[in-house]
């Protein structure tokens, strides 16, 4: 079962599952998650740091993480979307997009350009949708990326 945005909002304010909580951010089934450019990994391993806007180009590969610190209930995973008007624009979210139930931290996410964009601190490039489980899990996640914050490359 999906969550619908009474449910987002009540795990995002009173649970503080997200944090900092945007309610402009809320969708009818989805919470947008934004960027932060402050800090960004070329998939070669070199560091970017512009505070205001990250410009990609056709067969740029970068790692950012969202402003939003997550912190996943124990009885539900989540999925992250990009925002179609982006892909719409040639920009890709490389795979990676599994929350576990349980995870907390930064999400580290994939973008790779397709054409020339521009991206913007705050600027909204994700969607993070819930679903309840249908019970809650013998374990839950306690991996490597376990509390992350910033783009986190390879661990």
């Amino acid at each position: 079962m999906i969550l619908t945005d009474y449910t987002l909002r009540v795990w995002a304010t009173l649970r503080e599952g997200i944090v900092p909580f945007c309610p402009e951010c809320i969708n009818p089934a989805s919470l947008d998650l934004r960027i932060s450019t402050t800090k960004v990994i070329t998939l070669q391993g070199a560091e970017h740091r512009n505070p205001e806007r990250i410009v990609l180009r056709p067969g740029d590969a970068v790692l950012v993480c969202t402003i939003e610190y997550i912190r996943m209930p124990v009885d539900c995973a989540g999925v992250v979307y990009l925002k179609s008007s982006l892909a719409r624009q040639g920009l890709d979210h490389a795979l990676a997009g599994f929350v576990d139930p349980g995870f907390e931290g930064q999400l580290t996410l994939e973008l790779h350009a397709h054409c020339p964009i521009v991206l913007t601190h705050g600027q909204r490039v994700i969607q993070l949708v819930l679903s309840r489980l249908e019970g809650e899990p013998e374990m839950i996640y306690n991996g490597r990326y376990q509390g992350q914050r910033g783009p986190t490359g390879v661990r």
